[in-house]
């Protein structure tokens, strides 16, 4: 009913989240959106999403008032949920990827990879830096959107998966064609992902840069395999604790998901979930990917 690109759209969420902040006592980490770039490329770039739009000017809108938001709830959460025990967290959980050009030969391929490595991966951590959202899309002049969110961050939450890789197709939208390929020989999951551990480093690295803490909001993966959802944590968190020690701020890591969830463009199919889910009688059962997560929970006390 209030589409993102609408400005009323900022009015609605700001009574509902002074609602929310108001009613739930004792929170201490707060989220005010989660994937706000999977939200705009899907909706209005793609139209696979709701609102299902192909528009990139009322994407490009839709991200601003977005932004604006997050600066105002960040307000609000601070004023009314701060407490003398403990001050309020608040972020937002950006989803980041490792994107590669498809042929490293092709200087095409190569601009292309960083163009969109800046605009998925940097240009929101510029913009909690600077006040200033640059946009820059291929054989375009850069777009430059002041949103005021500048130092409106306690920590970070990082989403990682995969690894992309990317090249230029003049008969794809926007120049763009994309695709996973099985280079660490990990095998692709349900979902047709690469799985890329190393690729965490890189992202983490690349929040580190707004110096605040880092939390992993979400890592998973979709299988229905449970011993490769083990192994896919074990590599993250090897990759997590080298970071670690390497001195990156990271204070916490969240499997996704606890449960198996719908996606959506895949339904029920992407099984994610530590806890197994018959759809038909919504029983929850435990795999062993369960016990192992509840291993790395009690035997790393500084994630």
């Amino acid at each position: 009913k209030y589409p993102w690109h609408e400005d009323a759209s900022i009015e609605k969420f700001l009574t509902f989240s002074e609602k929310i902040v108001s009613r739930l006592k004792g929170v201490r980490y707060w989220i005010t959106f989660n994937e706000p770039y999977v939200l705009i490329l899907a909706g209005y770039f793609e139209g696979c999403t709701p609102p299902g739009l192909r528009n990139v000017a009322l994407g490009m809108k839709a991200l601003k008032n977005i932004l604006i938001c997050h600066g105002k709830v960040y307000d609000i959460i601070h004023s009314k949920a701060s407490d003398a025990m403990a001050k309020p967290m608040v972020s937002v959980a950006h989803n980041m990827a490792a994107l590669a050009p498809w042929n490293r030969w092709n200087p095409l391929d190569k601009l292309l990879s960083k163009i969109a490595k800046y605009f998925y991966n940097h240009s929101l951590l510029d913009a909690f830096i600077t006040g200033t959202l640059s946009v820059k899309f291929p054989f375009k002049k850069a777009v430059e959107i002041p949103v005021p969110i500048k130092g409106k961050l306690d920590f970070f939450g990082v989403n990682y998966y995969t690894r992309i890789h990317m090249r230029f197709n003049p008969f794809k939208k926007m120049g763009v064609e994309m695709r996973h390929r099985d280079i660490d020989g990990y095998g692709l999951t349900d979902m047709g992902w690469e799985v890329h551990p190393r690729g965490l480093e890189k992202v983490l690295r690349y929040a580190s840069k707004l110096n605040v803490p880092l939390i992993i909001t979400e890592n998973g993966i979709a299988t229905r395999n449970s011993q490769k959802k083990i192994e896919f944590m074990k590599r993250h968190i090897d990759v997590l604790e080298k970071c670690i020690k390497d001195g990156i701020d990271v204070r916490g890591y969240f499997y996704w998901s606890l449960i198996d969830n719908y996606e959506w463009l895949q339904g029920l199919d992407a099984r994610f979930g530590l806890y197994k889910v018959d759809f038909n009688t919504l029983e929850r059962k435990p795999t062993n990917a369960a016990a192992y997560y509840s291993y790395l929970i009690k035997s790393r006390s500084h994630l």
